[in-house]
């Protein structure tokens, strides 16, 4: 068997390794075919999927927002509800209680930042003043008295209000911002339900506050189109309307971004 194995041999190697060499050839072509292929398809759809995803408008979007209920609710009744259920920051919580000397605490340093402020007039509009100085940065650090907040905050991104004078063109440009269309809204409305459910203010789909909440995040992306929008501008955004209305809420998310 060996001789008829080395008389046959050479010939019989010769041509499966000729045959071998075929379909190592032929089984990369193929591949190198199919793989070129299938990634310019899957590159041709990603592409197209790209620019559909971000032109895409949806001009119900934003009406869905500005549309009114039809049926007005009783405001005393419906305020007087929610906040029995509710903390004393608008989230709801059957357990909130706040002691006597925690109020009272409250009420104290409310009257120290009361003595410690001064109203002025900035474009007809009311606003607080304060020394800056070491007895305010203080109080600053030691926590901001509820009722103060809006004032404080807004001294403190305005640079000491020396910023304000700005307000005026921000608020002419925030209305102007509001009539644009942006990429990031089907984003951004996305978000809003996911953003503080358990405060009565951000709660109705649709309401007043996501109505607030949307119309501030969309005239900041169309504002700064190199930030746009990012998912965590929802809290802060929110946290600061509950203290200020939206054309404030959009001024101070400026000045914090300059």
């Amino acid at each position: 068997m060996g001789t008829e194995l080395n008389s046959s041999g050479p010939s019989v190697w010769l041509q499966l390794s000729n045959a071998q060499h075929e379909l190592e050839q032929t089984t990369s072509n193929t591949t190198l075919n199919s793989s070129e292929t299938d990634f310019t398809n899957i590159t041709a759809t990603t592409q197209s999927s790209i620019r559909t995803t971000s032109s895409h408008r949806d001009p119900d979007l934003r009406q869905q927002y500005d549309q009114r209920p039809e049926k007005v609710p009783n405001i005393a009744s419906e305020m007087e509800k929610w906040y029995a259920m509710t903390d004393r920051y608008g989230f709801l919580d059957d357990n909130s209680t706040l002691d006597i000397k925690a109020k009272e605490k409250e009420v104290e340093r409310s009257e120290k930042w009361a003595k410690m402020s001064e109203s002025v007039m900035i474009h007809d509009e009311h606003a607080h003043s304060f020394t800056f100085s070491e007895k305010f940065k203080k109080r600053v650090y030691k926590g901001i008295p509820d009722c103060w907040r809006r004032e404080a905050w807004y001294y403190l991104v305005t640079d000491s209000l020396r910023n304000a004078k700005n307000d005026f063109k921000l608020r002419s440009t925030y209305n102007e911002l509001l009539l644009k269309e942006s990429s990031h809204e089907r984003q951004i409305d996305l978000d809003i339900p996911r953003t503080l459910g358990d405060h009565i203010m951000f709660k109705q789909r649709y309401g007043s506050g996501q109505r607030a909440l949307f119309n501030v995040l969309r005239a900041f992306a169309n504002y700064d189109e190199e930030v746009g929008y990012c998912q965590g501008m929802t809290n802060i955004v929110a946290t600061i309307l509950m203290y200020c209305e939206e054309e404030v809420n959009y001024k101070t998310r400026v000045f914090i971004s300059i």
